[in-house]
């Protein structure tokens, strides 16, 4: 894959961009240049002020957009219009409409598009996604998703981090497009949202929140997201009418471990501990992109696709419009 970098401003580009080493980047745009040519060199790649010449280079195949939120819908636009594949990081947008919008474009384009949402690569996830589907605990009622670090904390965020103009919210909208995802991966289509937000630290952002939503299936789903705390495994429970499953850990973990009791699977009639560690991890999202620009027969994931990339925005609107900090 052929692609341009348009900006340097997130926190995972270079751990992105490490998992795809065999692709060529061609340009770095960004509108501060020197934010631009410092990742210039960083990547090896031409620093370039002019879009349109970035996007007008038939030799691109494809944009890589590391850009700040609130920039997301003027560049993906912009890409679609000129021909080209689509890798975003999380979110897609802060609203509804803007994502809707995004979809529309994409719809009437050959564009392939992938949403970074690095979590699904995890075998326990994925385990529990298909112990879900095959109705080994039962319909599930409740599941609850912790995710959390210390970046407020222990102030090792950039400070942009929290420029609102920049990055379009705090906690629930970065960390927690984490939680907001993995939800409804687990029950289905959310039918209502609220959230809680609080502000510990003095960034003006809500550095803690927790977000309920409401399925059409009738289950309850919970995520908690922090940026105040030194515990940052991720806990993920799924309670179902019939058992339960339970994973600790973070996906790349060695201490990944999940727990499984069922009233219908012989095999998990007893509490079962399985190793996560032993379940094949999947590749990220960019990789996932970069097979998919490469090989245009390939369908387009789900989990990473334009629909599940557009009801995330709209959990994100409604958690801050039913939310907001307290």
């Amino acid at each position: 894959m052929k692609y341009a970098l348009l900006t340097d401003w997130h926190v995972h580009t270079e751990g992105f961009l490490n998992q795809i080493p065999q692709d060529e980047c061609l340009y770095v745009w960004d509108s501060i240049e020197e934010r631009g040519r410092k990742a210039s060199e960083k990547y090896g790649a031409p620093y370039e002020s002019d879009l349109e010449k970035v996007l007008s280079d038939a030799n691109v195949q494809a944009v890589v957009i590391e850009a700040p939120t609130t920039s997301h819908k003027e560049l993906i636009l912009a890409a679609i219009a000129h021909g080209k594949h689509i890798f975003v990081d999380k979110p897609l947008t802060t609203n509804y409409a803007d994502a809707l919008e995004i979809k529309e474009a994409l719809d009437n384009s050959d564009c392939r598009f992938v949403l970074s949402l690095e979590s699904l690569i995890s075998g326990s996830y994925r385990f529990v996604k298909e112990q879900i589907d095959a109705g080994t605990i039962g319909d599930v009622v409740s599941v609850y998703f912790r995710r959390a670090h210390s970046g407020v904390l222990n102030d090792w965020l950039p400070a942009y981090w929290y420029d609102q103009t920049q990055s379009g919210g705090g906690a629930t909208l970065d960390l927690g497009c984490h939680g907001l995802a993995m939800l409804p991966y687990l029950c289905g289509k959310p039918v209502e949202v609220k959230a809680m937000m609080t502000q510990f630290g003095d960034k003006g952002i809500e550095d803690n929140s927790t977000t309920v939503m409401k399925f059409e299936n009738k289950a309850i789903g919970t995520a908690f997201t922090s940026f105040m705390t030194n515990v940052g495994q991720n806990f993920l429970e799924v309670v179902g009418q019939q058992g339960s499953i339970l994973v600790y850990g973070s996906p790349g973990d060695t201490e990944d471990t999940i727990m499984i009791q069922s009233e219908i699977d012989e095999k998990y009639k007893t509490k079962t501990m399985i190793d996560g560690s032993t379940l094949a991890e999947h590749p990220y999202p960019i990789a996932v992109f970069s097979q998919l620009v490469d090989d245009p027969s390939l369908p387009n994931p789900p989990e990473y696709g334009i629909d599940t990339a557009v009801e995330l925005s709209w959990i994100i609107e409604q958690a801050y419009l039913n939310g907001g900090i307290n």
